[in-house]
């Protein structure tokens, strides 16, 4: 205890002595601030001290100079400073004009307006990645997750496992586009620096999953059309499409979405590509991209094909009251659709009574056709002629005189003869709208019954090989090779789609039998002239006949012509020597003969199939034409070994010659055209506000669809709308015409004095354009929308506050329609829920076949030829010969057709229809001119 308060006394006396030591190191301190405050102090006063001292200096100096420089020297230093000042302002002037020169000098070059471009490519790609991002969540948040919730319900609508079909990948894809977006937000941000390779470095290895949808995606929507056989599936889906989130989509067009991105990543790198310099940073790693989303591009349009086609139908299926069972077979592919009149349904050579007769809603599949009649908005099908089974059915495209009352239906009309499980056979006489479309029907229907011919002998036992039998029996027809390889799908004959190939197999499976599939025939048709000519195919086609020929015993072969040179285009192609009948068993003279009878049937085919959908190539070539001719002469005086049905098709093959040839000659509106548009001066005798809306948007439409018509196939190939203008002249006129009419829907606005007056004819054009897309005139829609948008136009204030509102909301609606954005986005869906007639906008395509030829290449790095771009081309291409051979059932009124022509080709220019709106509305006028007795109604 002592101890420890020995300590205690001893802590006490320490603490006593620190702290007397800091109070004494503080009272240090305040001395030294004290001491160093005074000093700051007397520093400050001796450098003022300095500074007035040198400045008495100074003017100490001055007075000694100005002291010495008396007698005239200040009039000279005034001189002196007076030029240092001229020349200081001299060369401030100069260095500012040499940089504006420089300046002006490169917003004017090349490299800033490729550079402006590369900027707008993407922001482009910015937008468009930001609405598919929300195209996804919408698929997630709309679709996937509520029917996830009902498939764990106690009554599941559909199971997990289907709901993982439908769905597969989704998920993943809308979290990878969620990052991949968020990094281009980033990178815009530091905008005009812009580094976004790595960005697609980084997408680049995530694409397989795009790969795996798209492998499912035919799945997908087969399991989806099983789901919506059940009731409570199908309501709880409907109600989900109808939300506004979904804006009026279906599922089916979300789960297609992702399917579109890829090529629209590839259309935008390469526009990227064109306005990047070639010793950019990025350059290497844009091109790196673009290639491998290319191989991907074409991956997913060979996985695809079906899927779109079997969107395609049950689009179809959904418009039909009732449904249609048919429609839901996943082998069965859309053909083509349109308007046909049903002329009478007949049996027992008894014209049926009690059947409605007039136009119906034909669609082609190819297993059914189906002939429906619209009621509302919905599409009917007769149960006793509506469903035709084409395996059952007999194409009669030739009848007699007496067979018919009416001798129009002898060169528009056919007939289809249904031999069903019924006693009693009943025929449909349909009636096309013209020549050309008969010929073009005809030929897809006797294509879809061949090919199910071939499926149906192909699995038969005929116990003697045939050239029809199974394909998959010979495997260089699976097989890959050096000179060709086959996909991994399809086609609608299910044989293997061609990938790439020489031009000699192509030709070898165009004129082989066991390929009578519509697709393969339709390409090849369509896009050869990528990759040969007319003459190596009809020659490929002749060759093939006579080598037949050859084969069959004394066979009897027609010698060439005298008058025709050896070695030329138009040389018979000589067959070998021909065999007797007694060095030949019997059997072999059968063999020989199905051979040729096989072959001459495909040979008569093609041809037919040529000349109906594709004449122009003999038009514009005479050669072509001739050599055909003299062909056909030749066959045609074979009459030894030609069979009835080989007989029966030359003459068919005659009779469509002189049809394409007479409804080629000669068009309505062709004349009214060629003499009145392009042509200055006052030919028309009616006011633009005496024609009613009605009878314009008509007009308009048949006007529209004739020039859509006139345009022939080759002229959508290899860009030559952009190369060489004088191989599509068509398209040029169409494009020129565009620009023309919307110029001549803001001449016509300007045209009125009065402000009233211009509202009226605003209003007159917005109802006008709305009528238009009642008819599924979708480019002019596009044209009157365009005029009405001009800036010139808009900035009419004065004119717009007169304008009702509900005009006004009218003409917002039609801009979303025909908005630009993600490459006309909405112009195609409204394209694809339209029912023919539709007249489209031409530029959609263009803008969709150029993204095709500039992203993949025609041959590929063994120089074989890429087919798979020719289904990718012929693809586009033949959805708008759909429109073309669609007609409108309208009348031309040839002085509303004159009017609208003679007012496009006197409209105002751009800079003229900018001066006349200035002057009506100047940019500091306060008080308009607004008659107010006026109507705009």
């Amino acid at each position: 205890m002592l101890r420890v308060e020995k300590d205690c006394v001893e802590l006490q006396v320490k603490l006593q002595e620190v702290q007397k030591r800091l109070q004494t190191e503080q009272a240090t301190k305040m001395e030294y601030q004290t001491f160093t405050e005074e000093q700051v102090i007397t520093i400050k006063r001796l450098r003022d001290e300095n500074f007035k001292l040198k400045k008495h200096i100074e003017e100490l100096k001055m007075e000694k100079y100005k002291s010495s420089s008396e007698n005239g020297t200040a009039k000279n230093s005034e001189e002196e400073r007076l030029n240092a000042l001229v020349s200081s302002v001299a060369h401030r002037w100069y260095n500012l004009t040499r940089w504006r020169k420089i300046i002006d000098m490169y917003v004017k070059s090349e490299h800033a307006d490729s550079m402006k471009k590369r900027n707008r490519v993407l922001w482009q790609l910015m937008k468009s990645e930001e609405d598919y991002v929300s195209q996804l969540g919408t698929l997630v948040m709309c679709f996937y997750k509520p029917l996830k919730m009902a498939a764990s319900s106690s009554h599941p609508p559909l199971s997990h496992a289907q709901l993982n079909l439908i769905f597969r990948n989704c998920e993943t894809l809308f979290y990878i586009h969620q990052i991949f977006l968020q990094g281009l937000q980033v990178r815009m941000e530091k905008w005009p620096v812009l580094v976004l390779g790595d960005l697609f470095d980084m997408l680049l290895p995530l694409l397989v999953v795009y790969q795996d949808f798209v492998r499912n995606h035919a799945s997908s929507l087969e399991v989806l059309t099983q789901c919506k056989h059940n009731h409570n599936f199908y309501t709880l889906l409907e109600k989900h499409e109808n939300k506004p989130a979904a804006y009026g989509y279906s599922l089916e067009m979300y789960l297609t979405f992702p399917i579109q991105r890829i090529p629209g990543y590839v259309t935008l790198l390469n526009q990227l590509l064109a306005f990047t310099p070639p010793d950019h940073v990025e350059r290497v790693k844009f091109e790196e991209a673009r290639s491998k989303l290319q191989e991907l591009s074409v991956v997913i349009y060979e996985q695809t094909s079906d899927s779109e086609s079997m969107y395609k139908t049950l689009s179809i299926e959904k418009m039909i009251s009732g449904g249609c069972h048919v429609l839901f077979d996943t082998n069965q592919h859309f053909v083509r659709q349109g308007m046909l009149r049903l002329a009478a349904v007949s049996s027992k050579n008894t014209v049926r009574k009690d059947v409605k007769l007039g136009p119906k809603h034909c669609f082609l599949f190819t297993n059914h056709m189906l002939i429906t009649e619209r009621i509302g908005e919905q599409l009917s099908v007769n149960k006793e002629y509506g469903l035709v089974a084409l395996n059952h059915c007999i194409l009669i495209e030739e009848f007699c005189e007496e067979d018919t009352p009416d001798r129009t239906h002898q060169e528009v009309g056919f007939r289809m003869t249904l031999l069903d499980s019924s006693p009693d056979p009943r025929t449909i006489t349909l009636v096309a709208e013209c020549p050309r479309d008969k010929a073009s029907w005809t030929v897809d229907i006797s294509q879809c019954i061949e090919n199910l011919q071939s499926e149906t002998s192909s699995h038969s036992c005929y116990g003697r090989s045939s050239l029809s039998n199974d394909p998959r029996s010979d495997p260089r027809l699976f097989a890959d090779g050096a000179t060709i390889k086959y996909s991994l799908r399809m086609n609608s004959g299910q044989t293997p789609k061609v990938r790439y190939a020489s031009l000699d197999k192509l030709l070898e499976r165009l004129m082989d039998a066991r390929f009578l599939g519509v697709e393969y025939l339709n390409t090849f048709l369509l896009t050869y002239r990528c990759f040969t000519d007319g003459h190596t195919v009809l020659g490929y086609i002749i060759n093939t006949y006579y080598d037949a020929l050859a084969k069959l015993p004394d066979n009897g072969v027609p010698e060439s012509p005298s008058y025709l040179p050896k070695n030329n285009i138009f040389e018979k192609h000589s067959p070998p020597p021909r065999h007797s009948l007694t060095s030949i068993g019997s059997e072999s003279v059968f063999m020989a003969a199905k051979y040729y009878s096989e072959v001459a049937m495909r040979v008569f085919n093609v041809i037919k199939s040529w000349i109906s959908k594709y004449y122009q190539d003999f038009v514009s070539d005479p050669s072509l034409h001739q050599r055909l001719m003299i062909f056909l002469d030749q066959v045609a005086s074979n009459e030894s070994n030609m069979t009835q049905c080989g007989r029966k098709a030359v003459n068919i093959i005659h009779r469509s010659l002189a049809l394409q040839e007479a409804s080629s000659a000669a068009y309505p509106i062709g004349e009214i055209y060629n003499h009145y548009f392009n042509k200055s001066g006052d030919y028309s005798c009616l006011s633009s506000l005496a024609v009613d809306c009605e009878v314009m948007a008509q007009q308009l439409t048949i006007l529209e669809h004739w020039a859509l018509t006139e345009i022939a196939p080759n002229e959508f190939l290899d860009k030559s709308w952009v190369k060489d203008k004088e191989r599509a002249p068509h398209i040029c006129s169409i494009m020129q015409r565009c620009d023309k009419m919307s110029n001549m829907v803001a001449s016509e606005v300007l045209s009125g004095e009065t402000a009233s007056t211009r509202a009226k004819t605003i209003t007159r054009w917005i109802n006008v354009a709305t009528l238009c897309r009642k008819y599924n005139n979708f480019a002019s829609l596009l044209q009157v929308v365009a005029g009405l948008t001009f800036s010139a136009i808009q900035r009419l204030k004065y004119t717009w506050c007169i304008v009702p509102q509900e005009i006004k909301a009218e003409l917002n609606a039609l801009k979303e329609v025909v908005s630009v954005a993600n490459r006309f986005k909405n112009m195609k869906a409204g394209i694809k829920r339209c029912d023919p007639p539709c007249v489209p906008y031409v530029g959609v395509y263009l803008a969709d076949l150029i993204s095709i030829e500039e992203g993949v290449q025609n041959l590929n790095s063994n120089g074989l030829i890429n087919f798979a771009k020719m289904r990718m081309l012929a693809h586009t291409i033949l959805e708008i010969r759909l429109y073309q051979q669609t007609y409108y059932d309208l009348k031309v009124v040839p002085d509303v057709v004159k009017h609208i022509l003679v007012n496009c080709s006197n409209a105002l220019c751009e800079d003229k229809i900018f001066e006349r709106s200035y002057t009506l509305e100047p940019r500091n006028q306060r008080s308009p001119t607004i008659d107010h007795g006026a109507s705009c109604a």
